[in-house]
């Protein structure tokens, strides 16, 4: 099996699951499968990112960028943009620490 192009965390602690996340999981998935991606690209839950006030979070790896107060609607932006090497510019988000 070859490795993923892609892994994509979204939070699911408490703040963020009241906040949509669990629906952000299934909508992600749901988009991986349909467009054929399920051998390049790896959705996971996490735990919490800590940016718990400005979530629902979501982490792309290997990029290492955190998108805050993501909706269904951002998902195909930022999935488009990572797999093209590019990050979603137009959301919010900001690079790990590293």
């Amino acid at each position: 099996m070859k490795p993923y192009r892609l892994h994509i965390l979204i939070c699911n602690d408490s703040d963020c699951s009241e906040k949509g996340s669990q629906q952000l999981y299934e909508n992600l998935k749901q988009l991986v499968k349909e467009k054929d991606l399920k051998e390049t690209v790896k959705v996971s839950k996490s735990t919490c990112l800590d940016d718990c006030e400005i979530g629902p979070n979501l982490l792309v790896y290997p990029q290492g960028i955190i998108y805050n107060k993501v909706d269904a609607q951002d998902l195909e932006k930022i999935l488009v943009a990572h797999l093209s090497g590019k990050k979603a510019s137009t959301l919010e988000h900001h690079k790990m620490l590293e």
